[in-house]
């Protein structure tokens, strides 16, 4: 018969790639590997505010680059492409 420990989970953000990984309850407190990057960490069911201000800079930082990039291509399209000369 399964323990109730092995049916309750939680999620945390893995601190590498910031994905979600569920997590059963027995293991909290012990060595955890995400599913998704293989990074180890501590399985704990509180974040801190600053890991939530981290997050959210890394976040912001990964959007003004993807804006970046996205103007950095709309330039090319608008620019002429060079004629040979004959």
């Amino acid at each position: 018969m399964m323990t109730s420990s092995h049916r309750v989970r939680f999620t945390q953000s893995c601190p590498r790639c910031g994905r979600r990984v569920e997590i059963r309850a027995s293991l909290l407190g012990c060595t955890v590997a995400c599913q998704h990057c293989n990074a180890e960490f501590i399985a704990s069911a509180q974040v801190s505010g600053s890991e939530h201000a981290e997050k959210a800079d890394d976040l912001l930082a990964r959007v003004e680059l993807a804006l970046k990039r996205a103007e950095d291509q709309a330039a090319l399209a608008q620019t002429p492409a060079e004629q040979p000369i004959v």
